[in-house]
């Protein structure tokens, strides 16, 4: 009897969690309506705020009810972590991530920037290879060159898009991998305990610096400071469940859908409509990803043959 020395390993990491696909693609579809919320938000405050205040406040406005919430019902145990020096990294690099894809959406219309971004899941495959293991045969790094070439169709500067906003954005979106790869790392934590710690680092890490940089708020302001804590609260918990009940391949792909949202509200509220070149750059992305999971479902039945 052949034994998937692969699926051991994996069900030996993920002790009694057991993958629940429908439910993740549920909170990844939740999630990503949520981020296109919170980043027309950003972008209309960014005209007048730091991207450093805004992620503070956007953290701030969060945390505010989960540390009620745990205090009133008495849930001091989601507080516990299991793996501490994994989530401590899935925190700075996250609260470094929000800093620069809100950067990144100051200086770009929200849907280019959401296309951009979609690349992480070009990149997911390259860090699963370093850091999970996986390997990639030549059909999927064929899917993942092709995919960037429509990276740099959409990246492409022109007199109406700001390089520095594509450089950020492209930034960004490694960073975006790398949160995905850390989270199904985390799979064993409870969801509320890695976006608490998250949002926690979210406070204390910009924190640091609101004494030269924060505006007095106006009304207006504060009603987006609010919006973007609660869209962003709550996708950061959707985004995280996504990924505790589902593979990376099944949740990032959900992303597609942003650009739909993100496309809707750069229209209504910025009245601007994406060039050709988004759009080419996007079905180019999005159609080299799905390649990318053909690929690696074809690959999951073979390995399915070794358990005999």
């Amino acid at each position: 009897m052949k034994i998937n020395k692969r699926s051991t390993e994996l069900t030996i990491a993920g002790g009694e969690h057991e993958d629940n696909v429908l439910k993740g693609a549920i909170y990844a579809a939740l999630a990503f309506f949520l981020l296109a919320v919170m980043s027309a938000c950003a972008k209309l405050l960014s005209v007048n705020h730091n991207v450093i205040e805004i992620a503070f406040y956007r953290n701030l406005v969060a945390l505010i009810p989960m540390l009620i919430y745990v205090g009133i019902a008495n849930k001091w145990q989601l507080l516990h972590i299991e793996n501490k020096p994994m989530l401590g990294l899935r925190v700075l690099v996250g609260v470094v991530g929000l800093i620069i894809t809100f950067a990144a959406i100051g200086r770009l219309p929200i849907s280019d920037a959401s296309v951009i971004f979609m690349s992480s899941n070009l990149i997911i495959p390259v860090l699963a290879f370093f850091f999970l293991k996986e390997h990639i045969g030549i059909h999927r790094k064929f899917a993942i060159f092709i995919g960037f070439l429509g990276i740099l169709l959409v990246a492409a500067p022109t007199g109406h898009v700001s390089a520095i906003g594509v450089f950020l954005a492209l930034i960004a979106a490694c960073i975006h991998a790398t949160i995905h790869i850390l989270l199904r790392y985390l799979k064993n934590e409870q969801a509320f305990t890695v976006t608490f710690y998250f949002i926690l680092g979210g406070v204390v890490v910009p924190g640091l610096f609101m004494p030269w940089i924060a505006l007095w708020p106006t009304q207006y302001d504060i009603m987006l400071f609010i919006a973007v804590g609660i869209s962003g609260g709550f996708a950061q918990y959707c985004l995280t469940s996504a990924f505790k009940y589902a593979p990376a391949t099944v949740a990032a792909p959900f992303s597609y859908t942003g650009l739909l949202w993100a496309t809707a509200l750069d229209m209504i509220i910025w009245k601007h409509v994406p060039g050709w070149h988004v759009y080419v750059g996007g079905a180019i992305i999005i159609g080299a990803k799905i390649y990318i999971l053909h690929r690696e479902n074809i690959r999951k039945h073979k390995n399915k043959g070794d358990v005999q």
